[in-house]
Parts: C-alpha cells; sequence; structure tokens
C-alpha cells in the first residue's frame, strides 16, 4: 500500500497532540485525506493498534472524510478523548 508512509505520519501526529493536551484515551477522532488515498477507517485503526498505540481500542470512533488536497497530506480534525 502506497499509504504506508501516511498512515504513520497519522501515528506520530495524533501521539504529540494527544501528549500535548495530556489525552490518554481518544474516544473518537476525524482525518482528512485526499480522495485517492487509500486510508479507511479499518486499515487505519490495525495500523495504530499495531505502532502500539494504547491511546486507541475498540472503544475508539475513527472517521475518514475525503477531500481535494494533496497526496500524502492528511489533516487531523476533532479529537476528542479522557484527559489524564
Amino acid at each position: 500500500m502506497h499509504d504506508t508512509i501516511l498512515l504513520s505520519k497519522i501515528s506520530q501526529e495524533l501521539k504529540k497532540i494527544c501528549a500535548a493536551n495530556n489525552i490518554n484515551k481518544v474516544n473518537t477522532f476525524t482525518v482528512i485525506v485526499n480522495h485517492r488515498s487509500h486510508v479507511n477507517e479499518d486499515n487505519l485503526y490495525e495500523h495504530l493498534k499495531y505502532e502500539d498505540c494504547d491511546l486507541i481500542g475498540e472503544w475508539t470512533k475513527i472517521n475518514v472524510r475525503r477531500e481535494d488536497m494533496q497526496d500524502q497530506i492528511a489533516i487531523l480534525k476533532n479529537i476528542q478523548g479522557e484527559q489524564s
């Protein structure tokens, strides 16, 4: 899959944002990618679990929206979770 790097970038940024805001459990978040991206809710969830991201679990609702934007770009929006 050509979006492996994008999945890794999303994971890294999600961890940074959550650390900066003391979020230890993500309940919902939305990511925006371009129309040609293969990123979807299922493979993003699996990637985050593979990366040992304990912020994400069965309780997490991931929304992937598609908009006109450059390849290999993602915008993380509307992260909601529990703070430590």
